[in-house]
């Protein structure tokens, strides 16, 4: 599917959820809040500005593939910044034990300014944050298009509480360095979907985390049993990953990696595309699958 790039940089947002039930986290609605106003800075002095304020210098947006946004910004100019009115209502986020890293994912809905009644798109956006400058700026963002949500209502709340099982640890940037190249590493052994699965891959099931998140090109997001029962009913399928990059969490409990996959299902053509991952560690210490982004290539 073909999408101009004003539209994908629509995409490329983040927000707020409701809180659960018995659970509060200061740290969490400050990532929010962030995030509020980036949604309020879009609105009144237009998108493209909006993000190039909230973005760190380095960050990486999927245009389709992952680009430094800053260079993509130079190299694209938009004649009108406030053509473009985007809306999103945010569904789920995360954050680390040390308040420095966190991620948030909801729907998105964009028009043309001005005219309410015209052409309207939807998306489900995915964004990584870091707050190792002081201040919460996006550092990775994705997003697939989606057809028109069924409504507020009908959402589910998909926030994900901090994992207070866990003791505090504080890691130095060579421990940090070390743990996203044991993801890597891991990351790069090939999966498989499917009861009956390819040989010398084991299941992608087997990473998934607690309440975990899959965000795919076209569907509606999964959550929770959801994602594995959708594992279990896919046709056989390799997946071969190659990161690309990521960071992780001064206090090692969440960590983000990004790059290039495939796909190979039986004797059809191999299927490329990129992926986002978002890995927290459970209560045995293991890094499990919290949520991940499946975009096309």
């Amino acid at each position: 599917m073909s999408i101009r790039p004003i539209v994908m940089a629509a995409l490329l947002l983040g927000g707020c959820a409701c809180l659960a039930p018995g659970y509060s986290d200061v740290a969490l609605e400050g990532l929010f809040n962030a995030e509020r106003d980036f949604a309020r800075d879009a609105s009144q002095i237009g998108m493209r500005p909006a993000f190039l304020k909230h973005f760190d210098d380095d960050a990486v947006a999927f245009l389709p593939g992952p680009v430094r946004f800053v260079d993509y910004a130079r190299a694209h100019p938009v004649a009108d910044p406030m053509a473009t009115l985007l809306e999103w209502g945010p569904q789920a986020g995360a954050i680390s034990r040390a308040g420095d890293l966190g991620f948030t994912t909801g729907p998105s809905r964009w028009s043309t300014r001005g005219h309410p009644r015209g052409e309207v798109g939807h998306g489900y956006y995915f964004s990584v944050w870091s707050h190792e400058s002081g201040t919460w700026k996006v550092v990775l963002d994705a997003g697939v298009p989606q057809p028109p949500p069924a409504g507020a209502d009908d959402l589910p709340n998909m926030r994900t509480p901090i994992d207070f099982s866990r003791t505090t640890v504080t890691l130095d940037p060579t421990a940090r360095a070390a743990a996203r190249d044991a993801l890597f590493a891991m990351e790069r052994m090939p999966r498989a979907l499917g009861v009956t699965l390819p040989a010398g891959a084991p299941p992608w099931r087997d990473l998934l985390g607690h309440s975990p998140i899959l965000v795919q090109d076209g569907t509606p997001p999964l959550r929770a049993r959801d994602v594995a029962r959708w594992a279990d009913a896919a046709a056989p399928t390799r997946i071969e990953w190659t990161p690309a990059g990521g960071g992780v969490a001064v206090s090692g409990d969440l960590a983000y990696t990004y790059g290039a996959s495939r796909t190979i299902a039986g004797s059809a053509a191999p299927v490329d595309g990129h992926y986002v991952h978002v890995w927290q560690r459970d209560a045995a210490g293991d890094w499990k699958l919290k949520a991940e982004v499946d975009l096309p290539g």
